[in-house]
């Protein structure tokens, strides 16, 4: 069996290019590729390689895989400060087009980890080519997610030397040293997944890492007649989380649910 290859590219419209990394396979049969949608801010860095390990399984396993940035986001143009849900909502779309366009297939798949995995969620409601998604500890609600962040800032704050608050050119907020702006807030705190799962017509995997309290409301929510959903608690560390010696974990175990999952559901 050949090693898979890694192409970084660019793409999408001029003045707004993303970038994205294919991880190709050259045995690939499967009837799907798959996209993986990242977190953001700080759950983007603490995350990023056990996403590349997914990316390289998932590869090895068959399928044509592309992780990208959002606009503002790591390598993709565009400042922080300019990033909306609208826009990462049209990033996912246009990042479905050029991975169906580069692997040659019609169907995707699509992975969220966190904040990634509640805009996967409202970006395959109503589409027809979007035929599973994999929500890895989905962010439910926004207004939550930003609650928790700014506890975590606060909790961190305790241990750290105070530092003179910069307010960014869009006056918004600073969490956890990244920038969200007002539209950035609002458009997250506006997202809840209880209003929009009965809308997705895919196979649906849930991983959580711990036992969320919304969690029992959103797997009855997915779990309409007719749906397929599979619902996965994993004992694993919540790697989005900081880390004492600064490390970035991969849990292998999630890797493996993830990967052997998609893999039954297009076998």
């Amino acid at each position: 069996m050949s090693t898979p290859r890694v192409l970084p590219f660019y793409f999408g419209p001029a003045g707004k290019r993303l970038y994205g990394c294919l991880h190709q396979s050259s045995h690939s049969s499967r009837d799907c590729a798959v996209l993986i949608c990242q977190p953001v801010g700080h759950e983007y860095v603490n995350s990023h390689r056990a996403l590349r390990q997914l990316a390289a399984r998932l590869s090895e396993a068959g399928f044509t895989t592309l992780r990208f940035d959002y606009y503002g986001c790591g390598d993709s143009s565009g400042d922080a400060e300019e990033a909306t849900v609208p826009q990462w909502l049209e990033n996912i779309s246009t990042a479905i087009s050029e991975l169906k366009q580069r692997s040659g297939l019609s169907r995707v798949c699509l992975i969220g980890l966190r904040l990634g995995a509640a805009l996967s969620a409202v970006a395959a409601a109503g589409r027809s080519d979007v035929v599973s998604l994999a929500l890895w500890d989905p962010v439910v609600r926004g207004s939550s997610y930003l609650q928790e962040l700014a506890a975590l800032q606060k909790e961190m704050q305790r241990f750290r030397p105070k530092s003179r608050r910069h307010r960014n050119k869009h006056d918004g907020l600073e969490l956890l040293g990244f920038p969200f702006s007002h539209a950035l807030a609002s458009g997250i705190e506006a997202i809840n997944l209880l209003t929009i799962a009965c809308r997705l017509d895919a196979s649906v995997l849930v991983i959580e890492s711990r036992e969320p309290k919304s969690h029992s409301s959103l797997q009855g929510r997915l779990t309409q007649p007719g749906a397929r959903v599979d619902y996965q608690p994993v004992d694993i560390p919540q790697i989005w989380l900081p880390t004492v010696d600064g490390s970035l974990l991969v849990p292998a175990p999630a890797l493996k649910s993830m990967v052997s999952w998609i893999g039954s559901t297009h076998a």
